[in-house]
C-alpha cells in the first residue's frame, strides 16, 4: 500500500519536472538568457541529484562529481533526461522488496551516508519540490507563468480514482 502512495507522489513530481520545464521553455531568450541559464541550471541539478540517489539505491557509481554539470544541458534533452529517470524510479518503487534496508553510500563531497531505500526516494522527492518552487519564482520574474505545482492539482486533473482513494 505504501508503495503505492509513493507511486502517486512519484508521477505528481514527473508531471510537475515536465510542466516546470514546458514553463521555461516558453521564456524569451532575447529578453531573460541569463535568468532562462539559471532555471535550466536549478532543473540539471534536481535531475543530477536524482541519478545520484539512483546510483545508490542500485549500489552502482553513478559519475558525478558535483551536485551539477559544468556545461548546461538544451532543455530538450534535459526534458527527455528527466522524464527517463522519474520512469526509472516508478519502476523501481513498484518492484522494490526491501524499503526499509540500510544502503550505504558516499556523498559527493565526500562524506559517508547511510539512507533507506524509502528514505532517499522521499529526499528526491522533496529535493525537488523545493527547487521547482525556485524555478517558479524565476519563471514569473521573467515574465512568465509557472505551472501550478501543487499535488491537489495533479491529483484533480491527472490521477486515476484508485490512487486518489489509497492516499
Amino acid at each position: 500500500m505504501a508503495s503505492l502512495c509513493i507511486s502517486t507522489l512519484l508521477s505528481f513530481k514527473r508531471w510537475a519536472d515536465q510542466q516546470t520545464l514546458a514553463a521555461i521553455a516558453t521564456i524569451d531568450d532575447s529578453l531573460y538568457a541569463e535568468q532562462k541559464k539559471i532555471m535550466i541550471r536549478l532543473m540539471n541539478h534536481i535531475h543530477v541529484v536524482d541519478a545520484i540517489f539512483k546510483g545508490n539505491l542500485q549500489g552502482v557509481d553513478h559519475g558525478y562529481p558535483a551536485l551539477n554539470t559544468v556545461e548546461t544541458p538544451v532543455l530538450s534533452d534535459l526534458a527527455h533526461a528527466m522524464e527517463q529517470c522519474s520512469d526509472w524510479y516508478l519502476s523501481y518503487v513498484e518492484h522494490w522488496s526491501a524499503p526499509t534496508r540500510p544502503i550505504e553510500f558516499s556523498f559527493v563531497d565526500g562524506g559517508q551516508g547511510s539512507m533507506s531505500a524509502s528514505e532517499m526516494v522521499e529526499h528526491v522527492l522533496h529535493h525537488s519540490s523545493y527547487h521547482r518552487g525556485a524555478v517558479g519564482w524565476l519563471i514569473a520574474q521573467a515574465a512568465g507563468v509557472p505551472p501550478k505545482d501543487v499535488l491537489s492539482v495533479f491529483l484533480r486533473d491527472h490521477a486515476s480514482i484508485p490512487e486518489k482513494s489509497s492516499l
